[in-house]
C-alpha cells in the first residue's frame, strides 16, 4: 500500500492583511469588489526568501520532525515554481545535493498549475508501485510571489509558503486512486509576458475573463462530475461514502459554487486556510490535508475526496483512505 507518510509546510514572515497591500490603490470597482469578498484575510509574505529556499524549507522541516535521513529518499518529485531563480540550472538536483539525498533519483514536474501536486502524486504512487526496493518518494513546492502583484483577477491572492510530503509505503492515509484529465484548448489562459520587461514590469493577465468565469467554470464541471463518477465507480463507493472533500484554496465562491453544483460540502478546513494564507498554488490540497490530519478532524478509516484543478487547464480528484 502507498500512502502519506507525513506533510509539512513552511511558512516564514508575517500574516499581512490583503487591505494593506499597496496593489489594492491600482483596482477598479469590480477588481475591488472580488478582491474583497473572495474569502481571503491576510497572507504570508517571506520577504526575499526565493520559492527554492521555500521548498528547501519544509523538506528540511520534515525531515527533522519525521526523524527520516536523506539518505532513505529513493526519488524527488520536485515541483518547479512559476517563477523560478534561474533558467537552465536544476533546482531539482540543487534540492538533492544539498540536503544530501545522495540516493534518490531527482526530476522536476511543472505546465499544469495548482494540478501539479495531483500529477506529483500519481507518479510518487506508480514508482512505488513500480520498484519493490524503493520506500520513500519527496514532493516538495515553494510558492512565491512572481510579479508585484498578489492579486490574479480574477481568481485569488496568493500567499508565499512551502510544503513538502512524504509519500512511502505504509497502510496510513493510502493513496487508493488519483484520475487526471487535461485540455490544451486553456494553455494561454493566463500568462505572464516577460521579454524585454524588467522585473518591475512583471504582471499576470487573463486574456479572456468571460471565458475564465463562464466556459472553464462549466467545462470543470462536467469533468469533475466526469472524473469523480468514474473514481466512485471503480472503487464500489457512492458520494455518501466520502466523509470529506477538498478543494484547493481559490476563493469562497469556488466553494459555493462546487457544493452547489455537486450537492455536498466542502471541508470547512479550506476555508480556514483560505482566509489565512490565501492561495499557495500546488501546495494548496497538501497544505489541507496536513491540517486535517493534524487537528484529528479525519479519522481512522474515513475516505476524503480531493478536487483540485487548474485554469491551464487540467483537473485532477484523488481518493485517500486515511
Amino acid at each position: 500500500m502507498i500512502g502519506i507518510q507525513s506533510i509539512k509546510t513552511y511558512t516564514p514572515g508575517t500574516p499581512v492583511s490583503i487591505h494593506s497591500l499597496q496593489e489594492k490603490a491600482t483596482f477598479d470597482e469590480n477588481e475591488l469588489s472580488y478582491f474583497s469578498t473572495c474569502g481571503i484575510d491576510t497572507v504570508y509574505d517571506s520577504g526575499n526568501i526565493s520559492s527554492y529556499e521555500l521548498a528547501k524549507g519544509a523538506t528540511e522541516k520534515l525531515l527533522q520532525e519525521t526523524g527520516t535521513a536523506a539518505a532513505d529518499i529513493d526519488m524527488i518529485i520536485y515541483v518547479q515554481s512559476r517563477m523560478p531563480e534561474h533558467f537552465i540550472s536544476s533546482e531539482a538536483t540543487r534540492l538533492q545535493h544539498e540536503i544530501k539525498a545522495d540516493n534518490a533519483l531527482s526530476f522536476a514536474i511543472t505546465n499544469l498549475g495548482c494540478a501539479d501536486s495531483s500529477m506529483a502524486l500519481k507518479l510518487a504512487k506508480d514508482f512505488l508501485v513500480a520498484n519493490r526496493k524503493a520506500n520513500h518518494v519527496l514532493i516538495c513546492y515553494g510558492n512565491k510571489l512572481f510579479s508585484q502583484y498578489r492579486f490574479r483577477n480574477p481568481v485569488t491572492i496568493m500567499g508565499d509558503g512551502g510544503v513538502a510530503a512524504l509519500i512511502s509505503k505504509t497502510a496510513d492515509h493510502k493513496i487508493a486512486d488519483i484520475s487526471i484529465q487535461t485540455n490544451g484548448k486553456y494553455w494561454d489562459l493566463f500568462k505572464l509576458e516577460y521579454k524585454n520587461k524588467s522585473a518591475d514590469q512583471y504582471k499576470e493577465a487573463c486574456s479572456d475573463t468571460r471565458k475564465y468565469g463562464f466556459e472553464l467554470a462549466i467545462e470543470s464541471k462536467n469533468r469533475f462530475k466526469e472524473i469523480n463518477d468514474a473514481l466512485l465507480k471503480s472503487n464500489q463507493l457512492v458520494k455518501e461514502d466520502i466523509h470529506h472533500f477538498l478543494l484547493q484554496n481559490i476563493s469562497s465562491r469556488a466553494y459555493e459554487y462546487y457544493q452547489s453544483a455537486f450537492d455536498i460540502r466542502i471541508s470547512p478546513i479550506c476555508a480556514i486556510n483560505l482566509a489565512q494564507y490565501g492561495h499557495l498554488g500546488a501546495g494548496d490540497i497538501f497544505l489541507n490535508y496536513q491540517t486535517g490530519t493534524e487537528s484529528g478532524i479525519f479519522q481512522k478509516g474515513e475516505k476524503v475526496l480531493i478536487m483540485n484543478n487548474s485554469p491551464v487547464a487540467a483537473w485532477s480528484s484523488i481518493l485517500i483512505e486515511v
